[in-house]
């Protein structure tokens, strides 16, 4: 066996002429800096990618559909003034489809989307339509019976209550408060003016604040959500699972009715002061996808699962406490409100 000590803890003799020295211990490794870039987020990897957006092309059918429903062209009979209040109703067709969408749901006595007297009397308050001098609350009334009442010979259909509007019918009840306010008072010579002048004294400010999709731009679609959507995705699949099928058809594909996210929302504790029934009766409505046949197919009452994601989102955000000092807009009068 080779020493390299003596008993003395020395080196032995044989080392003496070696330069020893102590081991030297090896250098920390570090691995060199790696930039990790992160894939840009984009609309068509997002959990709610398979939204149908509204369009000009799907916004044209639907006004195409509403203005051969309605019976603006037997009110009136000029062809250049029919076609100057045809103009102006499809310029404003966006704006008039949200204001629809919202007061329907709100203002619906059943699940069935359609706007009662009395919200459509409120609806014309707030956007001083109605001013109690020219137009006042008798002859509105006069107004919407004329708008709702159906020919004898048309047949009955569920999706068109009676004492109520539907959005054809909503189109129709402007061209008539108008012919009343400005035709008859003589305010207005001609259909198109009549238009014209409720745009812009009544409607086209009342109308800005309805934009159903800013809320989807602003709140929604982005992807902090997106990534927690995504996280709870198991969650909310198994929670739309529980909920839907119960007024599904046989052989039809599995929906949720408006009944059955109301019974939801409940369970989940998720109605409060924020929160009430009437805010996910309207987080409900304005959840689905537009359709340019409400008459002819229950679609606008069947929830799909990207709909129903978004319903939930936006009764969460409405349920959840704001940050200190944030004052809400009203959506109908456009005011700040002070909590």
């Amino acid at each position: 066996m080779f020493e390299v000590i003596d008993e003395e803890y020395e080196p032995v003799d044989a080392l003496k002429d070696y330069d020893i020295k102590p081991r030297i211990p090896d250098e920390d490794y570090l691995a060199p800096e790696v930039q990790i870039i992160r894939p840009q987020w984009k609309f068509p990897v997002a959990l709610f990618r398979n939204y149908r957006v509204d369009n000009q092309g799907l916004l044209d059918d639907c006004f195409k559909v509403d203005f051969e429903g309605c019976r603006i062209t037997k009110i009136v009979k000029n062809p250049d003034d029919l076609k100057a209040v045809r103009d102006i109703l499809a310029e404003n067709y966006r704006s008039l489809k949200d204001c629809y969408k919202h007061y329907s749901a709100i203002g619906a006595p059943s699940d069935i989307w359609s706007i009662p007297l009395n919200t459509f009397t409120e609806l014309c308050n707030v956007s001083k339509i109605i001013d109690n001098k020219i137009l006042k609350l008798s002859d509105f009334d006069r107004i919407f019976i004329a708008t709702y009442t159906k020919p004898a010979d048309k047949e009955k259909n569920h999706r068109n209550p009676d004492r109520a509007l539907v959005r054809h019918q909503f189109l129709e009840g402007l061209v008539r408060l108008a012919e009343h306010k400005y035709l008859s008072s003589g305010a207005a010579a001609n259909y198109g003016e009549s238009m014209k002048m409720l745009f812009d004294e009544c409607l086209g400010p009342f109308l800005a604040n309805f934009n159903h999709n800013s809320w989807r731009q602003e709140r929604y679609w982005n992807e902090e959500v997106d990534t927690v959507l995504k996280s709870y995705f198991p969650i909310l699949r198994s929670v739309y699972r529980k909920y839907h099928g119960q007024k599904t058809l046989p052989g039809q594909k599995k929906f949720m009715c408006l009944e059955e996210f109301h019974r939801m929302v409940a369970d989940a504790n998720m109605n409060n002061d924020n929160c009430g029934e009437r805010d996910a009766t309207l987080a409900f409505s304005l959840a689905m996808m537009t359709q340019v046949d409400e008459l002819n197919s229950d679609r606008i009452y069947q929830m799909q699962f990207v709909e129903f994601v978004e319903a939930l989102s936006r009764v969460a955000d409405k349920f959840s406490a704001h940050p200190y000092g944030w004052n809400p807009i009203n959506p109908i009068t456009g005011q700040q409100e002070v909590l």
